[in-house]
């Protein structure tokens, strides 16, 4: 036989053995699942590099050029990048513009130039604001931004032309717009309000990356005892290394071509139309995708060869475990390991409390504690089954259950296959809490922002007009502020450590202050909440405080760089956010920031929460990997030794003890995981959660929990449906 027909015949072979192995139905839906999670996780990094290269060029192309950049140019437009937010969203980019001439070029995706008091918002701007009022906040809509013009299909983006017009003292004068008007050195949009391609990459890179290639070395060793067997019998007659990896490769290449097509039918799909993933609600591009199609197209090939690499990689022909024929005995669970646990645990919660808040000696006690307990749990959990293995056993005699006799005695006497199945799920919830734990530490004055909310509402709004505002401007807005309103300015020296309230005598008497024409020193905290907010914060420790009434609100905060305006709402009542905005839009030439107190910590801290929208989806990707891996492993261990349950279904007469002794071995341990992953990561977490700072919801833990069960029943179906067909196929040979 020629080489080639003997690489033919080989190929075959591998093909038959695979479909008749005890466990090829598992591993060859492990291969075709392992294809699909790692070239998925390739994708993912391309699109990730794909969607900032083009909203990177989007954002560009709406750049504007300076006249400063181009002084031989005439000036065409002006043009003030300014901010604004939505009700419980981010911030987000609201351009300002003016033409100067009847043929100033328009923007990217802007059919014709608003008129004054008119704006072009873009398409998910007008539907997430509808509730929000931005249809009439700066004025009429005149029209729709288009997707050339959008560095994303869902970016919040609006271009205004203020009503009271723009001058050259508080907008800049430009001659157009992207590269091909001159140099663009200042772009503004959604990539300003995201965290940087670098920091995004980590997560499908860890999240995604590391439970993927697990689950390839997985699908790629389950049900390997046999294969390692056929191997060594190959090797025996004269096969090469070559040889055996011909006949792997006809084991694999079908799941392997079966996952990478799915893949492919996933990437062709994000080309022909644009996707909103869930949780995070971002939309991926499909003409980003569509540019990069070379690249997503490499990434699924590199996937399928890294699957078939790793099942040509685990050959192990001719090993064994100890390199006798000999018995071996079963390992006994590491007790000294497993009694560390429950201390560790108790010395990650409650050993930070002897050390002061947000020290470093408290975060390393946590830290070393969780890290002790999470690297110990696969030791406590096999002590742990071993003991309930002999308890199950134990009562399944008393019960006369051969199922739970046989699952009790195997757990005893093999605790290790049920440590790793359940520890592995442990310890990857554990760790991912802890991950998005730690994400949420970064917004302690959010969290005091959002207590103030609670305090007092909206009762007391701050107001920050725009640069180069005049007194007059100033006057004519809180001129048309509804009925009842009242202002104060708040002005801070930071050279003398002062804070002084200044205004009409009504307006510091309703918060119950002292008013007085010349500056007077504040001795009492008032005992109004919102005069006590606008202290918290407008000042800092050790500042002296003064009201002063009298005083022109509009004057100081045109002149002051320091001072800010508090509008207060009569009685504590609620005022409206929306509708201050829109008169600011119509009455201040570049609009102005209007927010609650510390209100602005609520909008900034909404990066980090759409930052931890994104590890929550990648981390249930990871979960949900992990869990098909542990799941492989288990079904495929249950499997090897499903040959010896033939004999006791025959003896016992319990046709469903595959059935239920499959339910004890992979469901039932599975579904504890989920729920045990879940408890022990917020038990870990709790010195930083304890003050309610944190982004873990119960809708995640839902999720991870449920997507772990959902595993669990698969793997019982399949495995008890498995075995039930060995049981039937089973005849006596002398065992």
């Amino acid at each position: 036989m020629s080489r080639r027909g003997m690489y033919r015949q080989l190929l075959r072979v591998g093909r038959a053995a695979g479909s008749r192995s005890e466990a090829g139905g598992v591993r060859f839906a492990a291969l075709v699942v392992s294809v699909l999670a790692l070239a998925l996780v390739g994708v993912a990094l391309v699109a990730t590099h794909a969607a900032y290269e083009g909203q990177r060029e989007r954002g560009t192309a709406r750049g504007p050029v300076f006249r400063e950049d181009r002084p031989e140019l005439p000036a065409r437009a002006l043009w003030k990048a300014a901010g604004d937010s939505l009700t419980g969203g981010g911030r987000f980019t609201v351009v300002l513009v003016e033409p100067l001439t009847a043929d100033a070029p328009l923007p990217p995706g802007v059919a014709a130039w608003p008129a004054r008091g008119e704006a072009v918002l873009s398409p998910r701007l007008r539907g997430a604001g509808a509730d929000d009022g931005i249809g009439e906040r700066y004025g009429r809509v005149a029209g729709t931004i288009a997707a050339e013009g959008l560095q994303s299909p869902d970016e919040l983006f609006a271009y205004v032309r203020p009503l009271s017009g723009l001058t050259g003292r508080n907008a800049s004068p430009i001659v157009g717009f992207g590269p091909a008007a001159g140099p663009v050195y200042f772009a503004v949009g959604q990539t300003d309000q995201a965290k940087p391609e670098g920091n995004f990459l980590v997560m499908p890179g860890v999240l995604g990356l590391l439970p993927a290639g697990i689950l390839v070395v997985v699908a790629a060793r389950s049900g390997a005892h046999g294969r390692d067997r056929r191997a060594t019998v190959v090797t025996v007659l004269g096969g090469t290394a070559r040889a055996r990896a011909v006949l792997l490769v006809g084991e694999t290449w079908r799941p392997v071509a079966l996952g990478a097509a799915l893949a492919l039918a996933a990437v062709a799909v994000s080309w022909a139309t644009d996707l909103r993933l869930p949780w995070t609600g971002h939309v991926v591009a499909a003409a980003d995708m569509r540019a990069w199609a070379g690249a997503l197209l490499l990434a699924v090939l590199a996937a399928a060869v890294a699957v078939l690499g790793a099942a040509v990689a685990v050959d192990r022909p001719g090993r064994t475990r100890t390199g006798t024929t000999r018995p071996v005995a079963a390992r006994r669970a590491p007790a000294r390991w497993a009694v560390l646990c429950p201390v560790l645990l108790l010395v990650a919660v409650r050993g930070p409390d002897l050390f002061e808040p947000g020290t470093t000696p408290y975060v390393f006690v946590n830290w070393i504690g969780a890290a002790g307990t999470l690297a110990t749990l696969p030791a406590a959990v096999a002590v742990l089954t071993a003991r309930l293995g002999r308890g199950m056993a134990r009562l399944g005699r008393r019960l006369g259950s051969p199922a739970l006799l046989v699952s009790g005695r195997r757990a005893a006497a093999h605790p290790r296959p049920a440590a790793r199945l359940v520890s592995g799920v442990v310890v990857a919830l554990g760790l991912l809490i802890q991950i998005v734990v730690w994400q949420a530490q970064f917004g302690s004055q959010a969290r005091a922002a959002q207590a103030a909310v609670d305090r007092i509402g909206t009762a007391a709004l701050v107001v920050r007009p725009g640069s180069e505002v005049t007194e007059r401007q100033i006057d004519g807005f809180l001129a048309a502020l509804p009925d009842g309103l009242d202002a104060i300015a708040t002005v801070t020296d930071p050279r003398r450590g002062t804070l002084t309230l200044k205004g009409e005598c009504t307006s510091l008497t309703a918060l119950g202050l002292p008013c007085s024409g010349e500056r007077t020193p504040l001795t009492r905290v008032p005992g109004d909440p919102r005069a006590q907010e606008i202290i918290t914060w407008n000042g800092t420790p050790g500042v002296r405080l003064y009201t002063q009434g009298g005083a022109s609100v509009a004057r100081s905060a045109a002149r002051d760089d320091f001072a800010q305006i508090v509008l207060i709402s009569p009685r504590g009542a609620p005022a409206s956010v929306p509708e201050v905005k829109r008169l600011a839009y119509r009455t201040l030439p570049t609009g102005a920031d209007v927010h609650t107190l510390g209100g602005e910590w609520l909008v900034s801290s909404q990066v980090n929460k759409d930052h931890g929208r994104w590890i929550f989806l990648f981390g249930f990707f990871g979960i949900l990997v992990l869990t098909v891996a542990m799941t492989v492993s288990g079904t495929a261990e249950f499997l090897r030794n499903g040959r010896a349950l033939a004999p006791l279904t025959v003896l016992s007469g319990d046709r469903g003890l595959q059935r239920t002794t499959a339910a004890w071995s992979l469901l039932v341990p599975l579904v504890l995981a989920g729920t045990a992953g879940c408890a022990i990561g917020l038990w870990l977490a709790l010195p930083r959660t304890a003050d309610g700072g944190s982004y873990v919801s119960g809708d995640f833990l839902a999720a991870c929990a449920a997507a772990v069960a959902a595993m669990g029943v698969v793997a019982w179906i399949w495995a008890s449906s498995v075995a039930g067909r060995q049981a039937r196929r089973w005849r006596p040979r002398g065992e």
